[in-house]
């Protein structure tokens, strides 16, 4: 029954008549560009726009169709990875769906999907992109050519051994954890700390570093403030002795006023005891 099914997808996913942009073998060119921040994989696809693989740092791969024009009607696309004419009986395989929307990029696919359609290249099969056109006479589809592919992915691979651990949206999520009644940094707190300091060292666009201090609601409330408190302090003098500017920093000391969940368990009261880091950008 599966394999029924799978034969009805497929069959309404490749269609005889289909708009379809492609390069020709001779014309494919990929491209490599970034920095430590971010590793982008590009291939122009012919008439239609460009086609992106994206690696930010601590992340992996997703990718990114950005078209000149958008032909594709907002909604969900289907995307699969397609043998090549020269691969008769090669069945193309179905990897799922990403939406299509307006705007300079029509469609993110994450990283799962992403990882598939660079298996495939890798494989030689063509990752495509097929969706319904505002015409609504026939759906349009995108082609991503494999020639070539080795060299560039080659080439992605060395600009990613330069990406930093972490982004700034990841770094701007940190979470620092404490003991019952400490305001003292762990190991598994300085490790995440020194992760951090290596994306505010790289990124000169950071004017600030704003510290919450959270208690659990073990004790009375005074003392859970001044608790709060402490482990703010632990957190930026780390951070100042490793050589953050002092004036970046915006303090602030919450006690127990701010649960992120309940207090009733254990579990519950270590998720309490933290103290957030964020950044802001100029």
């Amino acid at each position: 029954m599966a394999r029924v099914y799978l034969g009805i997808l497929l069959s309404i996913t490749l269609p005889v008549q289909a708009l379809t942009f492609q390069t020709r073998m001779e014309d494919v060119q990929w491209s490599v560009a970034g920095d430590q921040f971010e590793c982008r994989l590009s291939q122009t696809v012919t008439g239609y726009g460009e086609a992106v693989f994206v690696r930010r740092a601590g992340e992996r791969p997703t990718f990114e169709l950005k078209p000149w024009s958008n032909l594709m009607q907002p909604g969900p696309a289907q995307l699969y990875n397609e043998a090549p004419l020269w691969r008769p009986g090669t069945r193309s395989r179905l990897l799922g769906q990403a939406q299509v929307q307006d705007g300079p990029v029509a469609l993110v696919a994450p990283e799962q999907q992403a990882g598939l359609m660079l298996a495939g290249l890798a494989e030689g099969l063509h990752p495509t992109i097929q969706r319904s056109s505002f015409a609504g006479s026939e759906p349009v589809r995108v082609v991503v050519s494999s020639v070539g592919y080795q060299a560039a992915w080659s080439d992605f691979q060395q600009c990613a051994t330069g990406l930093l651990p972490i982004n700034f949206d990841q770094a701007s999520r940190s979470v620092v954890s404490f003991a019952t009644g400490g305001s003292k940094l762990d190991d598994a707190a300085r490790q995440l700390l020194d992760t951090v300091l290596i994306y505010i060292e790289a990124d000169d666009q950071i004017k600030g570093i704003q510290l919450d201090g959270h208690s659990d609601n073990v004790g009375n409330r005074l003392d859970n403030r001044e608790l709060s408190r402490q482990r703010v302090l632990a957190v930026q003098n780390y951070l100042i002795e490793r050589g953050v500017d002092e004036s970046k920093f915006s303090l602030r000391f919450h006690g127990d006023s701010f649960p992120v969940a309940s207090n009733r368990s254990a579990e519950g009261r270590a998720q309490n005891r933290r103290v957030t880091l964020r950044l802001e950008k100029r």
